[in-house]
C-alpha cells in the first residue's frame, strides 16, 4: 500500500509542475549515482534486469524500477519498486519473490570548482516477501560529485554510508565508486566503472567488482542499456550481466 500510494502521488504530480526538455540523465546502468536531479515537473522511471553467477548459487532481478520525480531544480523523491528476484541455491530452498521497496530523495548541492555535487538519503521498507524482507529500515546516505574532464570524457565518484540489515542482524556498510562516462557519438555513451562495499562487521567480507557498459538514446525521452562486470576478490560474484531502459514523461 506504500508503495501504491507513492507511486499515485508522484502520477498525479507531475502535471502541476513546469517541464524543459532537459538532456535525459539517469542512475543506471552503473552502479555510481548521478549527481544531477531531473527537470521539475518530470516523472522519470529507470528499470531492467540482471542475472547474477556466483558459482554455486545463480540469481535473476527483474524490475530493478525506480521512480524519479522532480520537484524543485535542486530536489527529486525516489521510490524503488520490489524487485522479483529469484535466486538458484538449492541449499536455501531456491528463494524467490520481492525484496523491499525503498523511498529517499536526491539533494542537488550545485557546482564548485569543476565539481557537481548531491546528496542521496534514503531508506528501504519492509514491504518484501517473506523471503527477502528485512524487519529494520535500512537507512543510508551517499555523496555524489561528478565533473566534465574533456568535451566526451566525464568523471563521477560516490561515497557513501548506510545501516544494512541481513537476516534481522544490523552493522553497518561504506561504498565507494568512480566512474569514467565517454560520449561515443550523438545519443551512445560507454562507461567503465570500479566499486565497492565494505561492511564494518568484521565477520562480512568486503566485495569490490568492476563493470562497463553502454547506453544508447533512441528518442529524446527514452534510453537503453546494457552492462556486465566482475567480482574482484573472492568475496564477490563472479559477474554479472544486464539490461534496462530509462523513460521520462
Amino acid at each position: 500500500m506504500i508503495v501504491r500510494a507513492m507511486l499515485v502521488l508522484a502520477l498525479l504530480a507531475a502535471p502541476l509542475l513546469a517541464q524543459e526538455d532537459d538532456p535525459l540523465v539517469g542512475d543506471r546502468p552503473d552502479f555510481t549515482e548521478s549527481a544531477i536531479t531531473i527537470t521539475p515537473g518530470r516523472v522519470q522511471f529507470e528499470g531492467g534486469a540482471t542475472h547474477v553467477d556466483s558459482g554455486a548459487v545463480d540469481s535473476v532481478e527483474l524490475g530493478e524500477v525506480l521512480v524519479r520525480l522532480g520537484l524543485s531544480r535542486r530536489l527529486e523523491l525516489r521510490l524503488g519498486l520490489p524487485i522479483y528476484a529469484s535466486v538458484d541455491d538449492p541449499s536455501a530452498g531456491d528463494p524467490s519473490g520481492f525484496t523491499d521497496s525503498t523511498i529517499g530523495v536526491k539533494v542537488a548541492l550545485g557546482e564548485s570548482r569543476g565539481w557537481t555535487t548531491a546528496v542521496l538519503v534514503g531508506t528501504t521498507l519492509p514491504t518484501g516477501s517473506s523471503e527477502f524482507r528485512e524487519p529494520h529500515p535500512q537507512p543510508g546516505v551517499v555523496l555524489a560529485a561528478e565533473r566534465d574532464l574533456s568535451a566526451a570524457i566525464a568523471l563521477g565518484t560516490n561515497l557513501g554510508w548506510g545501516y544494512r540489515s541481513d537476516g534481522g542482524d544490523q552493522f553497518g556498510e561504506a561504498l565507494a565508486s568512480a566512474a569514467l562516462g565517454f560520449g561515443i557519438g550523438p545519443s551512445t555513451g560507454f562507461f567503465v566503472e570500479v566499486f565497492g562495499m565494505m561492511p564494518s562487521d568484521r565477520g562480512r567480507p568486503e566485495t569490490y567488482f568492476f563493470d562497463t557498459g553502454l547506453t544508447h538514446g533512441v528518442r529524446p525521452n527514452l534510453q537503453l542499456d546494457l552492462r556486465a562486470g566482475v567480482g574482484l576478490n573472492s568475496a564477490a560474484a563472479d559477474f554479472f550481466v544486464g539490461a534496462g531502459l530509462i523513460w521520462r514523461r
